[in-house]
């Protein structure tokens, strides 16, 4: 045989004999809340994202995985015929989505011993724009959502931030860490602390163990001639409602379910939004030096 003959087949040399296309029915975008880049993973492990149910209608399905953080539900197979026949009976669209990492790609659902912890887990619900009882041949129904550091995320060396564990007094003397929470830290003013008036600087999500890490970003220093060696922070904590219960064996069911609607990017996508069930506490007020990243104490995070 020739060498002429064994050279590799080019594209003018080949037809097409079929095309096949999707349309995409959902499509969500992660990004690192601090760093405003496609969310990365640990080598071997992954972020995954599940639909859980389209509006009452349980459903499970895996997102598939693209590049830059992207994942995607296609409008094709047992999916289509669902939403179809949510559509015919007018029922609810919100498609509740399940987000969280793990260190096997292939495991079917969140395992809590197998959560790398760059990232705090989410449950947003995403309801798509349709046409005619269909998602349009566009990109409409893309999201892009935001994700706040776990406790093992990688914080940049000098950073300003506060990390700590939220619990709860459940009876007198005992204490239960309180999952889920939210965190959110304001400039301090001159007067009395004031949520409402304050500039917030900083955010972070609790994750099921209690824990979070707040990092300042670069806005939470004013302009001025020399920066200030500290900084006087409001701490405020939201705490979700005692139910639904906190399940070792099924974690991210007690995660509130955030309604995102139709927007692809508002502040329940981003996460800055707190939950409306969730209760704000009494503030803890702190100065924090620049380049201090320090571990607020147990007894500060404790709350009745």
């Amino acid at each position: 045989m020739s060498e002429a003959m064994l050279r590799d087949l080019r594209l003018e040399e080949t037809v097409e004999v079929a095309r096949v296309g999707y349309r995409l029915a959902l499509g969500v975008q992660w990004i690192d809340a601090l760093t405003q880049l496609p969310v990365e993973s640990p080598a071997g492990a992954a972020w995954l994202s599940d639909l859980e149910a389209i509006g009452t209608r349980p459903f499970v399905q895996r997102f598939e995985a693209h590049s830059q953080g992207r994942q995607a539900i296609r409008h094709a197979g047992r999916y289509l015929k669902l939403l179809d026949h949510t559509v015919a009976e007018g029922e609810p669209l919100g498609h509740a989505v399940r987000a969280f990492g793990s260190r096997d790609a292939r495991l079917a659902a969140y395992a809590i011993g197998q959560d790398p912890r760059r990232y705090v887990p989410r449950r947003v619900a995403f309801t798509p724009v349709l046409a005619s009882g269909m998602p349009p041949a566009s990109i409409v129904n893309t999201r892009t959502a935001w994700l706040w550091p776990g406790a093992a995320y990688p914080v940049p060396s000098r950073s300003t931030g506060l990390r700590g564990r939220i619990r709860r007094e459940v009876s007198p003397g005992v204490n239960a860490t309180v999952p889920w929470a939210r965190v959110i830290a304001t400039r301090a003013g001159a007067g009395p602390a004031n949520f409402a008036t304050e500039a917030q600087i900083g955010w972070a999500h609790g994750d099921d163990r209690g824990e979070f890490l707040l990092v300042l970003g670069q806005g939470s220093v004013s302009g001025a001639a020399a920066l200030p060696a500290a900084i006087n922070l409001n701490v405020w904590v939201f705490l979700p409602p005692a139910l639904p219960a906190f399940s070792a064996a099924d974690p991210l069911a007690s995660l509130p379910l955030e309604n995102a609607g139709t927007d692809p990017l508002n502040d329940v996508l981003k996460g800055l939004a707190v939950p409306p069930t969730y209760a704000p506490q009494a503030v803890r007020s702190i100065s924090l030096a620049l380049g201090e990243l320090r571990a607020m104490s147990d007894a500060d995070l404790l709350f009745v």
